[in-house]
């Protein structure tokens, strides 16, 4: 007798009769159920955050052995001291004219950012890690400049389905032990955090896996570079802004 199958596998199921759109409804209906869910400890949401967290993981559009997590952590060697700092002070200038946007501030790419996201060398750390993964091309410059901003547990549009993030800056005031940081979150309600320091990259399938920021502290910045990725071969049209 076959298996029934489970309610995760009855959601990618479902995914894959829907049009286009349709597609994009439900995974943005499974994304708000996954900011509300998996990081959810109470025993009564195991069920849903477990049905949310196995559909989003079969509905990975990457070939990886575990698409939970980090991919990757650490300064790839094409970000020298130079680089880092033509980031940063890049990011100062983009800074100036960002906007709100879900608690903290967003800005485009600048020239050198938007050379970064189509280079060889960015593209072969990613495809080394992830296969077949390309460049959407979209940089985007983060800020958390408020006391409280941070970002709710949620995944990525598919721009970011695959998302390079690297840490610019991070202003910790004296005696803050508990600085705000990057945390995965996981189905069985267990969550990982992740600290960067300046000048450190993670590569993450941010379009599946459920992470967030924790708010930052009075006197506390963060500014972080972020570069999309999606799968090789898909629809340009669902990966462009």
């Amino acid at each position: 007798m076959a298996e029934t199958p489970t309610m995760g596998q009855r959601l990618a199921d479902l995914h894959r009769t829907l049009t286009p759109a349709e597609q994009a409804n439900l995974k943005l209906i499974l994304g708000l159920s996954a900011g509300q869910l998996v990081p959810d400890k109470d025993p009564g949401s195991e069920k849903g955050r477990q049905a949310v967290s196995e559909a989003l993981e079969l509905l990975c559009p990457y070939d990886v052995v575990d698409p939970r997590g980090i991919q990757y952590r650490g300064r790839p060697a094409f970000l020298t001291d130079e680089v880092l700092r033509s980031l940063t002070d890049e990011a100062v200038r983009v800074g100036q004219t960002a906007v709100p946007f879900d608690e903290h501030y967003l800005g485009c790419g600048g020239p050198v950012a938007d050379r970064l996201a189509v280079s060889d060398e960015l593209a072969e750390l990613v495809t080394s890690v992830v296969p077949k993964a390309e460049a959407t091309g979209i940089a985007s410059y983060l800020f958390y400049r408020d006391a409280g901003q941070g970002i709710i547990p949620h995944i990525d549009t598919d721009i970011f389905s695959l998302n390079v993030l690297m840490m610019l800056e991070h202003e910790i005031p004296d005696g803050l032990t508990q600085p705000s940081a990057l945390y995965m979150h996981y189905a069985d309600g267990t969550e990982q955090r992740v600290q960067l320091s300046p000048g450190e990259v993670v590569i993450f399938l941010a379009g599946t896996q459920a992470h967030s920021r924790t708010p930052i502290q009075e006197g506390e910045r963060v500014s972080i570079l972020t570069f999309g990725f999606m799968p090789e071969g898909a629809p340009l049209e669902n990966y462009r802004r």
